[in-house]
């Protein structure tokens, strides 16, 4: 029994150290990759708009790795090297973009 507790204890402080530093990390992740963009969705492909440069890039759906719906919002994972995330909250898409995502879901 004393095994266990010393265990369990064991597990609950290593998680106490490891959240918060894995919090600190996606924080600081988030802050420097600093995706300033217009993203416009089409059957064709993808148009990524910079704001803070004068590029405009056209990707294909195979940039999307995966996409995940649900009834708040739509999540993409982009299939690059260092794993990153759009969330797309549903009610700032129209029904058509929404059904655009599930089209090219089932794809």
């Amino acid at each position: 029994m004393n095994s266990i507790v010393s265990a369990m204890l064991y597990f609950a402080g290593v998680n106490s150290i490891l959240w918060p530093l894995q919090y600190l990390s996606a924080k600081a992740f988030a802050k420097k990759i600093n995706f300033d963009a217009i993203v416009e969705f089409g059957e064709k492909g993808i148009k990524v708009n910079h704001n803070n440069k004068d590029l405009v890039e056209i990707k294909d759906w195979t940039w999307i790795k995966k996409i995940e719906t649900n009834k708040q919002l739509v999540w993409l994972t982009l299939n690059q090297p260092i794993p990153f995330g759009i969330s797309i909250p549903r009610s700032k898409l129209s029904d058509s973009e929404v059904e655009l995502f599930e089209r090219m879901k089932k794809q």
